[in-house]
């Protein structure tokens, strides 16, 4: 009366076919920078802007790792200072990254240590005495 249909011709096609678009959507995926958020303060606790900010990352292993890092900017009007660290990580780089931060403003310093996650927006504050 009815007749059967032939599945299996398709089925390899069709798995091929999710195949294909699995792999084209998980290409597509874009990895998160990773990204510093320095929060410059004073003694009193009160944001202090344009303020000029280094980052200075030297590698324990020099043969090895020759990446260093050293970077500056100047905080915003929120105190604020914004980095982006993503070229200074490899693919697949497991690990923290120890970053000194070291802040200048008319006479003042201040210094503070920032551990770096990967693909994460880390922040550290840093006091201005």
């Amino acid at each position: 009366m009815y007749k059967k249909k032939k599945l299996y011709r398709t089925a390899p096609f069709a798995f091929l076919l999710f195949c294909f678009v699995a792999v084209v959507i998980a290409a597509c995926k874009e990895t998160p920078p990773t990204t510093l958020e320095v929060t410059v303060v004073n003694a009193n606790g009160t944001t202090l802007s344009d303020v000029k900010v280094w980052l200075v990352a030297e590698p324990t292993d020099t043969a090895h790792n020759p990446i260093a890092v050293q970077d500056s900017s100047l905080s915003d009007l929120s105190g604020k200072a914004y980095f982006d660290l993503t070229p200074f990580y490899k693919p697949g780089q497991i690990g923290v990254m120890q970053i000194k931060v070291k802040g200048f403003y008319f006479g003042l310093t201040g210094e503070a240590i920032a551990e770096i996650t990967e693909q994460e927006r880390n922040q550290v504050l840093l006091q201005i005495q």
